[in-house]
């Protein structure tokens, strides 16, 4: 049996048959990554304000804008798993200010993870397939969305495409350094997010479609015990604050459906098309891995896109987990396969025209359909409706009409992180139901009065600002919102002040109460 490295050394077809020198097929190389990274960038700084923060970026703000012992109590309490990511965004927000200072990070991370994807697609495949794939992910609407969120996930998929790449150079150089590389990349995207793991076990099934030696295989399983141990004592801590995310429900077809809609595309025709073109590619890819040996497009592409989906749906049947953005790093798959199916069918073109520039026209073409097609996505993903809050809209028109002495509630009380993150447009007001800050309850959103107290906090008020969800609908175990409301409703008159009328309502709303008989 060939061994792996002696497979290894022919490299990808289409660089070796050209017979392009290795120096001038590096710096080919090196211009692909480096134009996917450019392009990735542009993409994630175009329309980086989008005007607003929304609950999950408040809370990002929030929490990495307090001194570190304070960040260190909220771990404590809630929110280890993203402990990692607060201080280094702590950090990070010490150099500047800003919510789209805050989004920075995420957007770099994306453009390291088309680096690497880029980088993947040359190796594996060859120059034209990584500059694809590379242009691909860059106009990929999921990817877009993630790379303007002041969230941990962008950073995690740019960890793990790192570690991806320096798998496959220790895989096809055989250098120990690559396996240090390996690890520190693994390591920092479980710290991230504790998911990541997810993808050393992809990378697992890699390895038994790729078959290495035995050396290979041992310093893998130590990379992964070196992970393991880095992350268990997150696991254990988060474990224990598994109360945060309750509220999740078990998979079923409409996730299904959503995890579709969020990989490929929300358009039928579209997702066909992505799927196809992945198809394609998945089969010229395997038939490429059988002729040439080494390590395939297919066995590296493929688990990563299957295998951590499969995974966390399967365990949240038993304990629900499932959030598409837990396993974003996935989607990256579909880019490296799509462009090799994109590759297959310009280099079928050309071969049946005897005529190289028609493939390129192909490949162009193609790319560029697709890329049209997404960019409705990407263009609303850079306005505030993208999100489910609009927590600057809100602060506009609260601080537009508020009065001093004015009362203010949050329904429900996580909308506090609003006006946490808005501070100059609730100043002057009284938060009703607030009994301890965030700060000194050491968590999100502060503690609250006892309905009574409630009551009475509302009795010496003539005007009450309510944000909240839409048409200030309240859960059956919220028994502080059931009881703001219920006074509300009795004692004064309402009026939604935002959105404005005739303008659809996601997830925000702010009413202003006023009391029967007051001005």
């Amino acid at each position: 049996m060939t061994s792996l490295q002696q497979r290894v050394d022919s490299g990808p077809a289409s660089v070796e048959d050209g017979g392009v020198e290795l120096p001038k097929a590096r710096r080919r190389g090196l211009a692909v990554v480096v134009g996917s990274v450019l392009v990735m960038l542009a993409v994630g700084a175009w329309g980086l304000d989008r005007g607003s923060m929304w609950l999950d970026e408040a809370a990002t703000w929030t929490v990495a804008t307090r001194p570190v012992h304070q960040i260190r109590a909220v771990l404590d309490h809630i929110d280890v798993v993203h402990g990692f990511y607060y201080l280094a965004m702590h950090v990070w927000l010490s150099l500047g200010g800003g919510e789209v200072w805050m989004r920075v990070p995420s957007v770099l991370g994306m453009g390291v993870a088309a680096g690497a994807t880029a980088a993947l697609g040359v190796r594996l495949a060859g120059p034209r397939t990584g500059l694809l794939a590379g242009l691909l992910l860059a106009g990929w609407p999921l990817v877009s969305y993630y790379a303007q969120e002041g969230r941990s996930f962008a950073l995690v998929t740019g960890a793990v495409l790192l570690g991806t790449w320096c798998l496959v150079q220790a895989l096809t150089t055989q250098k120990r350094a690559w396996w240090w590389a390996y690890t520190g990349s693994v390591v920092v995207a479980a710290l991230l997010h504790e998911f990541a793991v997810l993808a050393v076990v992809a990378h697992g099934v890699t390895m038994l479609l790729v078959r290495p030696g035995w050396r290979a295989w041992r310093a893998f399983v130590v990379a992964g015990l070196v992970c393991a141990v880095c992350v268990a004592p997150l696991a254990w801590t988060s474990q224990e604050q598994s109360g945060q995310v309750s509220y999740m429900t078990s998979p079923t077809w409409d996730t299904l459906v959503d995890l579709t809609e969020k990989f490929l595309s929300t358009s039928l025709w579209l997702s066909l098309v992505l799927l196809g073109l992945a198809t394609v590619g998945t089969v010229a890819a395997v038939r490429g891995a059988r002729r040439q040996g080494g390590v395939g497009l297919a066995a590296v592409a493929l688990p990563l896109l299957l295998v951590p989906v499969a995974l966390l749906l399967g365990a949240s049947l038993v304990h629900p987990l499932f959030q598409v953005r837990y396993v974003l790093f996935s989607v990256v798959g579909l880019p490296l396969l799509t462009a090799r199916g994109v590759e297959a069918l310009a280099g079928a073109a050309g071969r049946a025209t005897g005529r190289a520039v028609v493939g390129s026209v192909v490949a162009a073409v193609l790319v560029l359909g697709v890329s049209v097609a997404q960019l409705p996505a990407l263009r609303h993903e850079r306005t505030t409706d993208s999100r489910s809050q609009d927590f600057a809209g809100a602060a506009a028109v609260v601080k537009a009409g508020a009065r001093p002495g004015d009362g203010v509630v949050f329904l429900p009380l996580t909308y506090r992180l609003g006006a946490m993150a808005y501070t100059d447009a609730y100043a002057g007001l009284d938060d009703l139901a607030l009994k301890k800050s965030a700060v000194q309850a050491a968590n999100l959103r502060g503690t609250s009065h006892t309905p009574d107290q409630i009551r009475k906090e509302l009795g010496t008020k003539d005007r009450v600002w309510v944000v909240g969800t839409k048409n200030l609908r309240v859960r059956s175990t919220d028994k502080v919102g059931a009881a703001e409301m219920a006074v509300l409703h009795e004692q004064f008159t309402e009026e939604r002040l935002f959105p404005a009328p005739g303008v659809a309502v996601r997830s925000l709303e702010v009413h202003l109460f006023v009391r029967k008989g007051a001005r």
